[in-house]
Order: structure tokens, then C-alpha cells, then sequence
């Protein structure tokens, strides 16, 4: 069999092509006689758009993600699309997120440095990048916004003729020995700690700590009501003479930002070549979140003209202390307050003082065991990472008779007032906001207990003091009916059906009860029935005292 191979060589003529097709389109479609066709026209719109794009997500499974108040997308140029509040959709499994709402283009100066703090790893390395191009575009402007560029603590600008560092004085600690537990009575052991203490250089082998201090490998946390101190140094790296130094610096939070005094600021001093000016800061940490620290530096060169630059550093505060609060409302309108504080910190603590500062409304006692010896008191007090510690505070209202209006505005109970100690002896101070409660509902008529014995004997009579408080604000005729069926253990020995009387709003009256007991143990009184006879309407009162019979 013989195979043959056909090739086929075409001249293709472009403009003979482009003819055909020209007439092609004017030819008439169909015979004499035959309908005409007509081209529909589909009209694309909006809705049309949103169904399918509903149907296909709708197909993929998504799940709406709620309490996303924000969507910020970077783009490359350095613009952010920005959604405020808008419906977040997801499917996992598809890898797709869907993002609806109203957007607007803002640029990324505009929205730093509030959304640090929303930013990842990835996105604050991308964010470096954009914000090298945009500082790059406005470097001889004098703007007094915090720029998006963040230098880090050891960065120094090597163009300019004066260098701006700054060093942050970090806590040291003591330096831990190769501990061994020696027996002063065994010569074989002291041998050995005599041998630890060549090796090591140390004086003693039974002391975990050494007298020596040691210098942190890395910074530790700065946290939410600390001091921060720095170091700002001014360094002359240029041949030339510089005079009229002035510097300044900001502490830039995500609400405001604060100035930062120094003996800088209207220094005015000049640097021979290779001198250097500094001057130590401190500042109490009262915010949580990115703050970015801002040095400018205004000088003037040798031939008076005026220079300026700026340096910014960055550091995240976080919270040391997290407290979680209960209130309890007495039968005699005092007020408990449990507080737990909690060490969020990855150091320990040592809590060296903490108070209620009451509002005008209370006085505040501190309810505690018996104060141990005061080589322990410092020991009860050490928390360690996440350890918890409890206070208790009983919240006494400042006038005896007073009336309910006033004390339904007392829900304000007062501020938690913390100090503590680092492991170094570095001071922490923290204050609440205003703590308050929930104003307690006492309904129209409010019963509480005047007088009664802790304990009484068995078969014998005793007496109870009552007061009843007018909580509403119309007038009441009370009367008085006791139930003796709720309480078989004690017997009601007064009379059931007492007029008590007119009782004016916020206005009290007392009455006295005889009980008598006949079951030992710990007994509970209930019964009182009140009726108004204006509205016909009946106050139960159960449960409202116990008395232990013996």
C-alpha cells in the first residue's frame, strides 16, 4: 500500500476577503415572500446582573458572615476601596467571598493609622511597600500628619547631615545561677558547689539569683498603663558646624494625638562634628493599640539654611489586667460588689494596692479575711500569668433615710483603682472606667426587715420589726393579712387584718410581728399579704427572713 501526502499551497488575498464579506452582510436573508427576521436586542442590566450573580452563589453554598462593620481593600497604586457596614458572603470550600455594599475610593494616607490594626503579617509587609512610593512622592512637604511609612526602633536616616535615633531604656534582669541544692553538712556536696562555682564564676551555688543585672535579648511587651521611656539622641555625622537644633516629638494613638515635653524642644543648641544631644522622655501608657512615636528635628546648616526631617517608630500596647465584675443588691439596699482581676501579661505581677474610689453616692468597705504577717502579704498578692485574684466590696448609700428616687440614681458605683509592681519594681497604674449596675426593681411596694434575732429557742415568742416603703408614685390604703399556711413550723400569734392606713408616695410605715416556733432549725417567715384597698390589688411577700430556732 502506498501512501500519498497532498500538500495544498493558498494564496490568501486580504482585500478580495474583505469584499465577500461586505457583500455577504447585504444580502437579504430569505426568498421572495418569506418574513423578514428580526435581530432581538437583549437589554443588560443591573438587576439582571445582581440575579445571576445571587444564583451563582447561591449555587456555591455561601454563608452570610454578620458583625463585619468594614471591608478595606489595598490596590496597588496605593488607593483603598473602602465598604463601610457592608454583607459579607463566604463559601470555604470554594475559596470565594462575596462583598456587597456601598464603596468609595480613599487613598491610604487617609486611612492610617486606624487600620493598622485590622491589618495581618502579609498585608502590613504589602502596606510597607505602598507606602515607600507615596512618602517617596511627598518628601519635601511639611505635613504634620503621621505619614503610613513606620521605621523600626534602630532605622536612622545616612542622607541627612544629622542622624535622629532613638533607644528605648529596656528593664534588665538578674542573672540566673546554676542552682544546686547543697547540704552544709556534707563535705562530698560542698565540693561539688565549690566545683559549680569555679566554673560558673558565681559566689554561691545554693542562690537561683545572681547580684549581677543582664540585658534583654529582645524588648519586652509594653502594656496599657506603664511608663514608656526613651532615649532620643541627636548625632552630628556631617563635617559641617550645625546651630538652632530644635526637636520635638508626638505620640500619635488611634483617638489623639499628645506632645511629648522635652528640654529639646527649645534647646537651640549647635554640634561641632560628631557631637551628639539627647535627652531622656517618659510618657504613662494610656491607650491600647498601634501608637507610632514622631521625632522632627528643625536645624540649620552652616550656610543658615533652615533644615527639617522627620522619624517615626512604632509599638503595639496591649491590656495587663482584665477585670470582670458582679453586683449584688442586699435586702437593705447595700450594694456588693465582686471584682475579678486577671494577669493578661506574659510576666508576673505583684498587685501592691487595689480600691474602690466610691462615687457620691456610697461609701466603700473592703470585706477581707484578717491581714496576714507582712512577710506573707507580698506572697498573697503575686499573680502569675492568667492567675486570678477576687476583692470583695460592700457599697453602703451615704444617708440612712433617704428615698428611692435617690437611690434608683445611683447606678454609678465608682472606678477600680489598680497599682502593681513588675518583676523589676517597674510601677503599673490602671483605673477603670465608671462601673455601674442595674437600678433594682422593687415594684410598687417594697418590704424590708427592721428587727429580728438571729436566733431564738424553741417554743418561745418572738418579735420582727417590718417597714413597708411606698415605691410608686399614687397614694395607698394598705391592710395588713397574715397566711399561716405557708409556714407550718412557725405560728403567727398577731392579728390578721390590721389597717396600716394611708401610705403617701416614697413614704414608709413600720409594723411589729409576734411569731412562735414549734420545729427547730433554720426557719423561714413568709405570709405577709398587703392589700390596697384603693386598687383592690394584693402584695405577696414570701421569703423574706430566716431565724434559727434552737
Amino acid at each position: 500500500m502506498r501512501c500519498y501526502i497532498i500538500i495544498f499551497e493558498v494564496e490568501m488575498n486580504i482585500e478580495k476577503i474583505k469584499k465577500l464579506q461586505q457583500n455577504a452582510a447585504q444580502v437579504r436573508t430569505g426568498g421572495k415572500g418569506t418574513a423578514r427576521r428580526k435581530k432581538k436586542v437583549v437589554h443588560k442590566t443591573a438587576a439582571t446582573d445582581d440575579k445571576k450573580l445571587q444564583s451563582n452563589l447561591k449555587k456555591l453554598s455561601v454563608t452570610n458572615i454578620p458583625g463585619i462593620e468594614e471591608v478595606n481593600m489595598i490596590k496597588d497604586d496605593g488607593t483603598v476601596i473602602h465598604f463601610n457596614n457592608p454583607k459579607v458572603q463566604a463559601s470555604v470550600p470554594a475559596n470565594t467571598f462575596s462583598v456587597t455594599g456601598s464603596a468609595e475610593n480613599k487613598q491610604i494616607t487617609d486611612m492610617l493609622p486606624s487600620i493598622l490594626n485590622q491589618l495581618g503579617a502579609e498585608s502590613l509587609t504589602h502596606l510597607k511597600k505602598l507606602a515607600n512610593n507615596v512618602t517617596s512622592q511627598f518628601k519635601t512637604t511639611e505635613d504634620d500628619e503621621v505619614p503610613d511609612l513606620v521605621g523600626d526602633f534602630d532605622e536612622a536616616s545616612k542622607n541627612e547631615s544629622k542622624v535622629d535615633d532613638l533607644m528605648r531604656l529596656d528593664r534588665p534582669k538578674f542573672y540566673q545561677n546554676v542552682c544546686l541544692p547543697i547540704d552544709p553538712g556534707d563535705a562530698v556536696n560542698q565540693l561539688i558547689g565549690g566545683a559549680v562555682c569555679r566554673i560558673t564564676g558565681q559566689e554561691s551555688a545554693d542562690i537561683p539569683i545572681s547580684q549581677y543585672l543582664m540585658a534583654p535579648q529582645k524588648f519586652d511587651n509594653i502594656y496599657l498603663g506603664e511608663t514608656f521611656t526613651f532615649y532620643v539622641c541627636i548625632h552630628n555625622i556631617s563635617g559641617q558646624v550645625v546651630k538652632d537644633i530644635c526637636v520635638t516629638t508626638d505620640l500619635q494613638t488611634t483617638n489623639q494625638r499628645i506632645a511629648l515635653l522635652s528640654n529639646l524642644q527649645e534647646a537651640y543648641q549647635s554640634l561641632e562634628a560628631g557631637q551628639c544631644l539627647g535627652a531622656i522622655i517618659s510618657h504613662e501608657i494610656k491607650e491600647v493599640g498601634q501608637h507610632i512615636l514622631v521625632c522632627a528635628v528643625n536645624y540649620k546648616s552652616s550656610a543658615d539654611e533652615k533644615m527639617y526631617f522627620r522619624k517615626f517608630f512604632k509599638f503595639p500596647v496591649t491590656k495587663p489586667i482584665d477585670v470582670r465584675t458582679k453586683f449584688y443588691n442586699a435586702e437593705n439596699n447595700d450594694v456588693y460588689l465582686e471584682a475579678q482581676i486577671q494577669n493578661t501579661s506574659s510576666v508576673p505581677m505583684i498587685l501592691e494596692k487595689v480600691t474602690l474610689e466610691p462615687s457620691d453616692y456610697y461609701t466603700s468597705v473592703e470585706i477581707a479575711p484578717p491581714k496576714p504577717a507582712k512577710e506573707m502579704e507580698l506572697e498573697s498578692f503575686y499573680l502569675i500569668p492568667n492567675d486570678i485574684r477576687q476583692y470583695l466590696y460592700c457599697l453602703k448609700p451615704k444617708i440612712s433615710d433617704y428615698s428611692l428616687n435617690y437611690y434608683r440614681k445611683g447606678t454609678s458605683i465608682g472606678k477600680l483603682d489598680m497599682i502593681w509592681r513588675s518583676a523589676m519594681g517597674e510601677r503599673g497604674h490602671l483605673q477603670t472606667s465608671s462601673l455601674h449596675r442595674m437600678a433594682p426593681g422593687y415594684g410598687d411596694l417594697h418590704l424590708t426587715i427592721e428587727k429580728i434575732p438571729d436566733s431564738t429557742k424553741l417554743r418561745q415568742i418572738f418579735e420582727i420589726t417590718c417597714r413597708l416603703r411606698n415605691c410608686s408614685e399614687r397614694s395607698m390604703d394598705l391592710v395588713l393579712h397574715l397566711d399561716g399556711t405557708l409556714q407550718p413550723r412557725i405560728i403567727f400569734c398577731s392579728t390578721s387584718g390590721i389597717l396600716l392606713g394611708q401610705l403617701l408616695p416614697n413614704s414608709t410605715v413600720d409594723f411589729s410581728l409576734e411569731l412562735f416556733p414549734i420545729s427547730p432549725g433554720l426557719q423561714t417567715i413568709s405570709g405577709i399579704r398587703v392589700t390596697d384597698t384603693l386598687l383592690k390589688r394584693t402584695y405577696e411577700h414570701d421569703d423574706f427572713a430566716q431565724v434559727f430556732i434552737t
